[in-house]
């Protein structure tokens, strides 16, 4: 019989707070923390049943991530969009919510909802998630902004994560108290996915994947049939006046690449400049050669351009290829190289996220780089052979 370890929990009495988005006072018993304050739903002060839950405090969510932040996936993720949300509990550890259980499994979007309703409690929203792991500071992770796999032992299979006991890992802890949103199983929510897919799909957040930088993060989401249920697919409960705040994300999409007919040469050399090792950090002019629409992604449109500073008796000097976003991040290069010559061709090579591009050095020789981009990173690389 699997061995389950109790913890308990206790809440302190309300008390004012001059700053309803900050945590005034705190609780903690066996090292972990609940905060409080008077932005507590009236229903539910005094109410036992939010033992063993922490209270996330009205205030302001920047839902998704920012469109100059890396990793991003422009097509899942708002742009760091203002959501008000008023104030409600959450569970600390995934359901059954008890320190040395297994994260309750194998359960379909309603299972899940039957189970917090039998407590009194409801299913969270997705944008209520986020809010509690990012915190009343809006970080990325929920114990920061730099990513720490030993944090909440994210980095691996989700197979592996799901076998967890809860209660093991606090580190993985947001600001507001909330134990392992990360590391563990995914968490069912109450949401629809809302990104523009034409199946009928609920959201899931929290989870575990080799891919420990993009996955845990508090705004990466899956979206799942919702009559679906896995061993890797669990949840955590919430209480409180439901937000009807949901995600709305519209996918913005054209060709996928496509040349300028004239570029913007002032504005390229403003980017070409700023480049690290740039070949044009003095450069008073940026002669284009070649300009490109690269759209690689669903709400993402980047530009290449290739050019060079002068043309000596003919000759190019100082020549690069640069890859930035448009006005709204600021113009700030993603990726560069200085080369030879002006750049000539840009292609697809295979789908939106991979282009490749040819040209010829000072001494006539062909040679080729491969461009890719992985949720907003832009590389520039050698180009694999026979490409």
């Amino acid at each position: 019989m699997r061995r389950v370890a109790m913890i308990a929990w206790c809440i302190a009495p309300l008390v004012a707070c001059g700053e309803c988005d900050k945590p005034e006072v705190t609780a903690s018993m066996d090292s972990t923390t609940i905060a409080v304050d008077a932005s507590a739903p009236t229903s539910d002060a005094g109410n036992s049943s939010v033992i063993g839950m922490a209270l996330i405090s009205a205030g302001t969510l920047k839902a998704g991530t920012p469109i100059d932040r890396i990793p991003r996936i422009s097509e899942e993720e708002l742009p760091s969009t203002d959501v008000l949300l008023s104030a409600f509990y959450i569970d600390l550890l995934p359901y059954p919510n008890e320190a040395g259980a297994i994260p309750t499994s194998n359960v379909t979007r309603d299972d899940a909802s039957r189970m917090c309703e039998a407590k009194g409690k409801r299913l969270c929203s997705e944008l209520e998630w986020e809010r509690a792991c990012k915190g009343p500071d809006n970080s990325t992770y929920e114990y920061g902004d730099v990513y720490r796999e030993a944090a909440c032992g994210t980095g691996v299979t989700i197979d592996e994560a799901a076998k967890r006991p809860s209660g093991d890992r606090n580190t993985c802890k947001s600001t507001f108290g909330v134990l392992e949103m990360h590391g563990g199983v995914w968490e069912w929510t109450s949401s629809p996915w809302g990104r523009g897919s034409h199946e009928v799909l609920g959201v899931l957040r929290g989870g575990n994947a080799p891919a420990g930088e993009l996955v845990g993060r508090c705004a990466n989401a899956l979206g799942r049939d919702p009559t679906h249920k896995s061993a890797t697919m669990g949840f955590r409960c919430c209480k409180g006046d439901k937000s009807d705040a949901k995600v709305e994300l519209k996918l913005s999409t054209g060709r996928a690449l496509e040349a300028k007919m004239k570029g913007d040469a002032v504005r390229f050399l403003a980017v070409a400049k700023n480049a690290p090792g740039s070949a044009m950090a003095s450069a008073k002019t940026f002669h284009t050669t070649t300009s490109w629409t690269w759209r690689p992604a669903p709400n993402e449109v980047l530009t290449i351009a290739s050019g060079c500073a002068d043309f000596i008796h003919g000759k190019p000097k100082d020549c690069m290829i640069v890859v930035f976003r448009d006005e709204q991040a600021g113009d700030a290069p993603l990726a560069s190289l200085n080369v030879d010559v002006g750049v000539g061709e840009v292609a697809l090579a295979g789908n939106a996220r991979h282009t490749r591009f040819r040209a010829l050095d000072t001494n006539g020789a062909l040679y080729g780089k491969a461009i890719t981009y992985t949720y907003g990173r832009v590389d520039i690389s050698e180009l694999t052979p026979g490409k």
